[in-house]
C-alpha cells in the first residue's frame, strides 16, 4: 500500500515535469516563429505572378488557360542581387504604381551583346541568339551564355525558348565584313536601343570554334549620365514576350525592389489545387528557418 502510494506521487512529479516541458517546449518555439514571422514580414514579400514575360520559369494568372496554375514567389528585399538571379523592379511613375520581374544579365561596367552564333544542336548548326558577356572585373573572359532556363513546359506544352527567340527579325551589322571580318546579325531590339547610333560601344574579338568574331559590345550604364550610376541589364526568360531593357533601357539599381530566393509553383490557385496552400506553407516555413539562422549567424 505505502509503495503504491509513493509509486502514484513518483507518476504525478513525472507526469507533471513531462507537462512543464512541454509547455517551455511550445512557448519557446512560439517565440522563434513570432520573431522569424516578424524578421519575414520586415525582409521578405509574396508575389504572385501576372505576366508572360518570364515563362517557362513562372506561369502567371490562370486565365490565360483554363486548369493553369498561377505561380507566385518569395522575394527578399534587398539591393544586393547577382547575375542570373530574378529581381523585382519598381517602375512606379506618379499615381502609377507598377512593379515588373526579369533577371538580371548585367550589372554596372559589364561589356554586353546579343548576337547570332552559329551554335550546334541535335547534330545540326544554327545560327541562333545568344547573350555575350564580359564581366567588369580584371581579366573577364568572353562567356557566351546558355540560358538552359529559356526551355520548358508552359501549360503542359514544350517549348524551345531559342527555337521561338530565333524566329524574330534581326539586324546585319556590315560595318567590319570588307576587312574580312565575320559578319555579325545582332537581335534588332537590343541593336537598336544600344548599338545603333551609339558612341560608347566596343569592339571585342571573340573566339568561337576555331573563328574570330568582331562583335559590338555595349557597357552596361553608358547609356545612362554620371548622376545615375549602377546600372542593371535585366531581360524576361520569355524573350519574344518580354518588355525588359531592349526596349526601356537599364534601370537604377536603387529601383531594385528585391530578389526571388523561392518559387512556389501552383501557389494561388487553390481551386484548382485544394492542397496548393501546403507549397506555400513549405516554402514560408523554410524560409523563416533561414532567416532564424541567418539572425544568429550574424550575432556571432
Amino acid at each position: 500500500m505505502i509503495y503504491k502510494y509513493y509509486q502514484d506521487i513518483k507518476e504525478e512529479k513525472l507526469a507533471e515535469k513531462i507537462f512543464f516541458i512541454f509547455i517551455y517546449i511550445m512557448i519557446i518555439f512560439y517565440l522563434i516563429v513570432f520573431v522569424g514571422n516578424i524578421a519575414f514580414q520586415n525582409s521578405y514579400i509574396y508575389v504572385t505572378i501576372r505576366g508572360t514575360s518570364m515563362q517557362p520559369t513562372l506561369n502567371p494568372d490562370p486565365i490565360f488557360a483554363d486548369g493553369a496554375y498561377q505561380d507566385a514567389v518569395y522575394v527578399r528585399l534587398t539591393k544586393d542581387i547577382d547575375y542570373g538571379e530574378i529581381i523585382i523592379i519598381d517602375k512606379s511613375s506618379g499615381e502609377d504604381n507598377t512593379t515588373i520581374i526579369k533577371r538580371v544579365l548585367g550589372l554596372e561596367g559589364d561589356k554586353i551583346t546579343i548576337a547570332k552564333l552559329p551554335i550546334e544542336r541535335d547534330g545540326k548548326i544554327n545560327w541562333e541568339y545568344r547573350v555575350i558577356r564580359i564581366k567588369n572585373t580584371a581579366n573577364a573572359k568572353v562567356e557566351i551564355l546558355n540560358e538552359d532556363y529559356l526551355s520548358g513546359y508552359v501549360y503542359g506544352v514544350y517549348k524551345d525558348g531559342y527555337d521561338e527567340w530565333n524566329k524574330e527579325r534581326s539586324v546585319i551589322d556590315e560595318s567590319d565584313s570588307e576587312i574580312g571580318i565575320t559578319t555579325i546579325a545582332y537581335e534588332s531590339a537590343f541593336y537598336e536601343q544600344f548599338l545603333l547610333e551609339n558612341e560608347n560601344i566596343v569592339i571585342e574579338s571573340v573566339p568561337y570554334n576555331g573563328e574570330i568574331y568582331s562583335i559590338k559590345f555595349f557597357v552596361v550604364g553608358s547609356d545612362k549620365t554620371d548622376d545615375e550610376p549602377d546600372q542593371v541589364f535585366y531581360l524576361g526568360d520569355n524573350r519574344i514576350g518580354s518588355t525588359d531593357a531592349r526596349f526601356e533601357g537599364t534601370e537604377d539599381i536603387d529601383k531594385v525592389v528585391g530578389r526571388v530566393i523561392s518559387i512556389v509553383h501552383d501557389g494561388y490557385s487553390l481551386k484548382s489545387n485544394p492542397l496548393g496552400w501546403l507549397n506555400n506553407l513549405k516554402e514560408y516555413i523554410k524560409i523563416i528557418w533561414n532567416e532564424i539562422v541567418r539572425y544568429f549567424s550574424v550575432i556571432d
